[in-house]
């Protein structure tokens, strides 16, 4: 089995982001990821010649307090990860994914479909997908029964 199979659509988780403003918090920003139960929020541009961000648990641990900075004064725009790494064609190969987050040294792309905000994809993302792929293969390959 090889992940030439697998495309960006496999993959991309389509619900929306929750979103900040770069003007917020890190300590209300943390309160939106627990709320929310999602540990990256996207950040809107501010109109159509600015870029949009991003926020991580990566950006808040190792920008905020790994440098011993206070959340409740550290801006979301101090820290946010900007501009947004962003993937357009939903049927690209799963390798290429891969290869834009390791060259952007990003976990986390947003994806573009038409302009719109579509989803995002994540490393958890690609791992899971591969590993539904490879347990996919398994079962083609001829095993009888799966164990629950």
């Amino acid at each position: 089995m090889t992940i030439g199979r697998l495309t960006l659509r496999d993959v991309v988780k389509t619900f929306e982001l929750p979103t900040i403003g770069s003007d917020a918090s890190i300590l209300e920003a943390i309160r939106v990821m627990l709320d929310s139960n999602c540990y990256t929020l996207l950040v809107p541009r501010k109109g159509k010649s600015d870029a949009y961000g991003v926020l991580t648990k990566r950006d808040v641990i190792a920008k905020v307090i790994a440098e011993g900075k206070d959340p409740a004064k550290t801006k979301v725009g101090q820290c946010m990860s900007k501009p947004l790494v962003l993937l357009t064609n939903l049927s690209l190969d799963l390798r290429w994914v891969a290869s834009a987050m390791a060259n952007s040294r990003v976990a986390t792309i947003a994806v573009f479909e038409k302009g719109d905000f579509y989803g995002y994809v994540t490393e958890s993302c690609v791992m899971d997908g591969l590993y539904h792929a490879m347990r996919r293969a398994k079962l083609e390959e001829g095993v009888e029964f799966v164990s629950c």
